[in-house]
């Protein structure tokens, strides 16, 4: 792997020495809104002093500095990366590594912040002496993404349990670059996608003080990007490793509730949406039905109880994935009857007292429901 390189030494360029906030932002293509991403991390933000590290990866500094087109070179910094890797952990990492300021924000460069986002999270980090905000997010051209999924009302002292906080591991907002117990936050080298996933698991259950303004400047997720990897569809072992390689050790710490908050999550947001996407018409070959039955498998020994809180058509589906690789045609029943449910196989469980669970459908509706946030 080719180290970074900063192609002009960063203590030479005016605003960048002292930052209160590094903000990384990596890119690997010159079609992507950079300018866009540049700028609203600006917007709103007077009086901080705020360095922007854009990492150009697999791609030379010169080239996005030519696509960029922004007047704020006095606070830019380039680095590159040429590892050769289809990942955007190694970027991201990279950009990570260089920062100083006791404050950092990774934002992708096909998206951008509402007005004043850093400058209000910067003074909640301050005046509430916490680790990190978990920002609101938004798509483009859509309504607030109601996630993390926590206790109404709930902006401060936040439970990773109760508030269901590992529905937020595409950790996003900002967070003190040394984060005491934790240490430092980094992503899973050498996965196309949820790099994010076990920092961000680790980063909500080590015990530090995280805040949540659901009512405050949103992190907008960007709708120009046509080569997300997270909207390929992969092969499923491939977009499951990043599941497969959670550290077990530290698994084995958590409390049983957590391990079950975790399995949860990753049943719903990992293996039923998986199956979703791709439905029952997809070509479900060997490998395909191998990963998933070892997903679900993985969950069992996670947390052998974390079926309860599922709803009838999510039980009915993992019950049929268990299966998979051994009786492909009740999986793929299984999966039929999940694109047939009525709303009331997908919003009751099958066992009365998980219908209470705070992570049952049956509450989450409600939950929904009641959050009037737009």
């Amino acid at each position: 792997m080719t180290e970074p390189v900063v192609p002009a030494d960063p203590a030479e360029i005016s605003g960048t020495q002292n930052p209160d906030i590094d903000v990384v932002i990596a890119v690997h293509t010159t079609t992507r809104p950079l300018s866009r991403a540049i700028a609203s991390c600006l917007n709103g933000s007077q009086g901080l002093r705020i360095r922007i590290t854009v990492v150009c990866h697999n791609i030379s500094a010169e080239e996005i500095n030519r696509s960029a087109d922004t007047q704020h070179d006095n606070i830019l910094r380039y680095l590159e990366l040429h590892d050769g890797k289809n990942s955007p952990a190694g970027p991201k990492n990279a950009g990570l590594n260089s920062t100083t300021a006791p404050f950092v924000c990774v934002l992708d460069s096909d998206d951008f912040l509402e007005p004043g986002a850093l400058a209000n999270w910067y003074q909640l980090l301050n005046e509430k002496n916490a680790d990190a905000v978990i920002a609101p997010v938004r798509h483009e051209s859509g309504p607030i993404i109601k996630t993390p999924r926590v206790r109404l009302g709930r902006t401060e002292n936040l439970d990773p349990v109760k508030d269901r906080l590992p529905y937020a591991t595409a950790v996003r907002g900002l967070w003190r670059t040394n984060l005491g117990r934790f240490g430092e936050f980094r992503y899973v080298e050498g996965l196309r996608t949820a790099e994010d996933l076990a920092p961000g698991l680790q980063l909500y259950f080590s015990g530090g003080r995280f805040l949540f303004p659901a009512k405050g400047p949103a992190y907008v997720l960007g709708n120009e990007s046509d080569d997300r990897v997270t909207s390929d569809l992969l092969p499923l072992a491939e977009e499951f490793l990043a599941i497969f390689r959670l550290p077990d050790e530290w698994l084995k710490e958590l409390s049983p509730a957590a391990r079950k908050g975790i399995a949860v999550k990753l049943a719903r947001t990992s293996l039923v949406s998986a199956l979703k996407r791709r439905g029952s018409g997809a070509d479900w070959g060997i490998d395909e039905r191998s990963a998933v039955q070892q997903l679900v498998e993985f969950l069992t020994e996670l947390a052998p109880e974390f079926r309860k809180p599922l709803s009838a058509a999510e039980d009915n589906l993992i019950l049929g994935s268990l299966v998979a690789a051994r009786e492909p045609d009740t999986f793929l029943s299984a999966i039929q009857a999940f694109e047939n449910a009525n709303v009331i196989l997908r919003t009751l469980g099958k066992h009365p007292l998980g219908n209470l669970d705070p992570d049952s459908a049956f509450r989450q509706i409600i939950r929904a429901a009641l959050d009037r946030r737009q």
